[in-house]
């Protein structure tokens, strides 16, 4: 749904760049199967990770097979056949995306809202698909979901200041979408990955709205906290305001913080899980993500797109 997820490209073996795009691919197919072709548009690589992290969890190994694409028909590339993993980081993406367009529609404004407004029949039903493949787990998620934002818009109407509480609650609805039908130690693990991949999407999401949110007005914890002082004023008249380098440290040292209680939790996982999606989740844990959150700090401080050189995952 967001995006900010990703894996280190250069750094990953042929095998595993591969398995990894295998994986995408296999949960695209998955949603335009299960839920109907308009569900593939909502797939980010954020569901990857989580389908990645359960199979760890689950000891499920990829199958991965040639096969054609709808985006890419002309050529077979590798995907993964259907498994539980894949249905379940489709249907959950199914049921986040009803949800974010819902909350933009009683949040947002401008465009923003009139998008949420265009998109909300498209996103309901694709979710009452969801809820119906999904079972109890899914039912379970969607009202996981609705708790946790409907915590996190009382943190909003009241225009509460602080990053870490709103991280906290974004946090609380990604831990119960990757501990799921779970029990025992899995599910404490799952539990303390999900909580941390949350509070770090989040954190990205706030840092990369930063500049927006500050001219419309919008809810954003990093501009209440800091107001106009958190930017320096823009060389060029329409240019947006750039976020200033202390500013951008402080959301980078907090943002490591929560990264490091990932590593713990996916290192459990990893041992006597399958290798190459052991080094794939390791590979997004210890580079990737830090490489996406100063990626956007640096934008947000005015700085040009530095993404990683290579193909992108999906290409």
């Amino acid at each position: 749904m967001f995006g900010y997820v990703r894996p280190d490209i250069p750094e990953l073996k042929v095998r595993e760049y591969d398995a990894y795009r295998a994986v995408y691919c296999g949960i695209c197919k998955s949603a335009g199967g299960a839920l109907g072709r308009l569900a593939r548009l909502e797939l980010s690589y954020d569901a990857v990770f989580l389908a990645l992290v359960r199979m760890l969890a689950s000891g499920t190994a990829p199958d991965i097979r040639d096969g054609r694409c709808a985006f890419h028909p002309m050529k077979k590339r590798p995907v993964c056949a259907d498994c539980g993993e894949l249905r379940y980081a489709a249907v959950v993406t199914a049921l986040l995306t009803d949800a974010k367009i819902r909350d933009d529609m009683r949040d947002e404004r401008g465009l923003k809202r009139l998008r949420a407004r265009l998109l909300s029949p498209f996103s309901s039903s694709i979710a009452k698909r969801a809820l119906k493949k999904g079972g109890g787990d899914a039912s379970a998620v969607r009202e996981a979901i609705d708790s946790a934002l409907s915590r996190l818009s009382e943190l909003e109407a009241a225009r509460s200041p602080s990053l870490d509480d709103a991280a906290e609650r974004f946090g609380e609805l990604t831990a119960a979408v990757f501990s799921a039908g779970f029990d025992g130690d899995r599910k404490r693990i799952l539990d303390e990955a999900g909580r941390a991949t949350g509070r770090f999407i989040y954190a990205a999401d706030a840092a990369d709205d930063a500049r927006d949110d500050l001219v419309s007005g919008s809810y954003n914890p990093i501009v209440l906290t800091y107001g106009d002082a958190a930017f320096d004023p823009p060389d060029k008249k329409g240019v947006k305001p750039r976020l200033k380098k202390s500013v951008g440290e402080a959301i980078l040292r907090g943002a490591m913080l929560d990264l490091g209680r990932l590593p713990p939790a996916v290192g459990l996982l990893c041992d006597g899980g399958d290798p190459t999606v052991a080094a794939i989740v390791e590979n997004i844990v210890y580079s990737g993500m830090p490489g996406t959150m100063n990626r956007v700090v640096s934008v947000a401080a005015g700085a040009k797109s530095r993404r990683h050189k290579g193909v992108d995952p999906v290409e």
